[in-house]
């Protein structure tokens, strides 16, 4: 008997049929078959599709033709029919904050330039001083808690011109409050923050007072990097506010069909606090996996040596990995110059029209070559902070010399962000084996002001021209840097093969990238930037099961429409998670079992499981009772 079931979601059914289709199999062997829609597997140099992809325990055991997956595999199936929905490799985020940054925000208010579509609230885009000052004086009103710290992300000196100390002090008053600029490279704090977390002059090292302004109590770079690990430690570490912005962060993600994310320089504020969040998110979620590489700022903060510091990256896969968390040891993070969104990257040429601006290196030249000469003798592959070209050129040369002095094969250095270079620099990466990891957004949200100011028009239309990488054969994947651009994938994708600005203007549209090449850098590239592109990032015979679904082919339709496609859901390691409402209906219970089909949840081995079965294989009664003390399963 064949039984149909439905999954509502908003204006799609997806069919599911129950059925054997080996009766003879055993009864312990169960799998989904994934057919009936478009699947595209990011495997090669151009879309490549097959009817039919099989999934059992969580991995891919089958991608080709439906007849031969009826034909040639027995067991206890569950069918899913896509009705017509396009199913490619999970989304995949190479470079993102989740904790640090993006829970922060999250759990925070937000007054910036551009309109942000967060899932629990829409901000819209302010501009101009005057009503960014109201905007941040109305959050202080609305406040209950006067004693409480509020944080405000989003401030931009191009849009929202020069912050005082007595511009901020006029409309927060007694209020701690701690302004979060844009690039969050930056802070600036009210006299009642300064007050409150006893902050003072004698804090800071005489080298790192050089990027503090104490007249304003303005703290960026390395500065910013101290108040936030020590004397803000207290704030940044507040874990009932972190945990509310890790749930939305998993809104995000299922909203955003991203099922992985890479965070570089894991921690940036305390690693304790952070990792606690991350697990407490992920284990809740259950629908993504985290991972980390670690880095600069900790080091940088906790003061450790590089052979201490060595030791402590090879023994966190084995303390801290989850199901959903992953440390990736042989891999570190270091920083060259500041932050684009600030201004504060290193240019070849000066700024333009922009007497104000200065560019700032995170890590000193001559330190931060010992620190790129210590990971690359050790065998590490590296990730690098760089945004400007001057920077851009500073590392090659860090690179060039590593090679001459100890050559190494596929060491696979990875330059992240690259808002500018030139085609000989990446002509330059290319011959050295340099990879690249991109923020196209930059482009999207800056190119238009910094026309004007900070870089002219000719060097802004310019900014992240990533067919001067990709015509060369490296690497390129695209990531938000969350939140230097919304962590929204198909976004990314598209502003990469569009290049359409703010204004709606296309700028330099001889450096737009394939359609295939940006989809493949937030799947199957996005993978190989962190080294995980053999168990996740295209559908392969081995891989994860784990899918994004879309409404709509990208490869399909007009480029312009690619970041308004639909995304239906996602399968993360062979499990269906819809948007658009909880997995409720049509069989499937809210971890996504199937109850027609004998699947009930079990905590323990984190899978639907049909409990006479396990009890056979576990040795423990059939009873419910039985299974759910097994499983550990509460609140049954």
């Amino acid at each position: 008997m064949v039984q149909a079931l439905w999954i509502p979601t908003y204006c799609f059914f997806i069919f599911v049929y129950i059925c054997s289709l080996v009766d003879a199999a055993p009864n312990t062997m169960h799998q989904t078959l994934y057919h009936g829609g478009t699947i595209i597997t990011m495997e090669g140099d151009k879309p490549t599709y097959v009817e039919a992809v099989i999934e059992r325990d969580g991995k891919i055991i089958y991608a080709g033709p439906k007849s031969a997956a009826i034909n040639n595999f027995a067991g206890k199936t569950v069918d899913v029919d896509l009705q017509g929905k396009t199913m490619m490799p999970g989304f995949i985020e190479p470079h993102a904050h989740p904790v640090s940054i993006g829970a922060f925000i999250l759990a925070n208010d937000i007054v910036a330039p551009h309109q942000w579509r967060m899932p629990h609230k829409i901000y819209p885009a302010v501009r101009g001083k005057k009503q960014y000052l109201q905007a941040v004086g109305r959050i202080i009103d609305a406040k209950v808690d006067k004693t409480q710290t509020v944080l405000i992300w989003g401030y931009h000196k191009s849009w929202h011109g020069q912050l005082t100390l007595n511009d901020l002090d006029k409309v927060t008053g007694d209020v701690p409050t701690i302004i979060w600029q844009r690039s969050t490279h930056e802070i600036y704090l009210n006299t009642a923050c300064v007050k409150k977390y006893g902050i003072q002059k004698g804090d800071l090292s005489e080298e790192d007072n050089a990027q503090a302004d104490w007249d304003n109590y303005h703290f960026w770079e390395r500065a910013y990097q101290m108040m936030k690990g020590t004397k803000l430690s207290p704030f940044f570490s507040d874990q009932e506010m972190l945990k509310l912005g890790m749930e939305r962060i998993s809104q995000l993600m299922l909203q955003n069909g991203l099922t992985a994310m890479c965070e570089p320089s894991f921690p940036n504020s305390t690693f304790e606090d952070e990792y606690a969040v991350l697990r407490d998110g992920t284990e809740k979620a259950k629908a993504y996996t985290i991972y980390l590489i670690a880095g600069f700022p900790e080091q940088f903060v906790k003061k450790i040596g590089n052979d201490a510091y060595a030791e402590h990256i090879a023994s966190l896969p084995s303390k801290y990995n989850t199901n959903y968390i992953k440390f990736l040891p042989n891999q570190y993070k270091t920083f060259a110059d500041g932050a684009i969104y600030s201004l504060a990257l290193e240019l070849r040429k000066p700024f333009y029209n922009c007497p104000d601006c200065k560019s700032e290196w995170i890590i000193p030249l001559k330190p931060a070559q010992e620190i790129f000469n210590y990971w690359w003798d050790k065998g590490y592959k590296i990730h690098v902070h760089i945004t400007g070209d001057l920077a851009f050129e500073k590392y090659l040369d860090f690179t060039e010399a590593a090679m001459k002095r100890n050559p190494r094969k596929n060491h696979r250095t990875t330059f992240h962000h690259v808002g500018l270079f030139d085609a000989a620099q990446a002509g330059r990466a290319a011959d050295l084996g340099i990879e690249i990891s991109a923020n196209p957004y930059y482009l999207w949200a800056l190119a238009d002001k910094y026309s004007k100011t900070g870089l002219g028009p000719e060097t802004a239309a310019n900014m992240v021209a990533l067919k001067e990488f990709t015509k060369r054969g490296v690497p390129v994947s695209l990531h938000s840097d969350f939140a230097m651009a919304p962590a929204e994938p198909l976004l990314l994708a598209w502003v990469a093969a569009n290049r359409i600005v703010a204004s709606g203007k296309v700028m330099n549209p001889e450096e737009k990238i394939s359609v295939y090449d940006a989809m493949k850098g937030i799947t199957i590239t996005a993978a190989h930037t962190f080294e995980m592109d053999r168990e996740i990032g295209s559908i392969k015979v081995g891989k994860e099961a784990t899918f994004t679904i879309l409404e709509q082919n990208p490869f399909k339709i007009d480029p312009i429409k690619i970041k308004d496609i639909p995304i239906t859901g996602v399968v993360y390691k062979g499990r269906i998670i819809l948007n658009k409402g909880k997995l409720l209906g049509g069989g499937y219970d809210a971890h996504g079992c199937i109850g027609s089909a004998g699947y009930s949840w079990c905590e323990k081995t984190q899978r639907c499981e049909r409990p006479w079965e396990l009890a056979k294989m576990k040795d423990f009664p059939n009873t419910p009772e039985a299974f759910n003390s097994f499983c550990n399963n509460s609140n049954k």
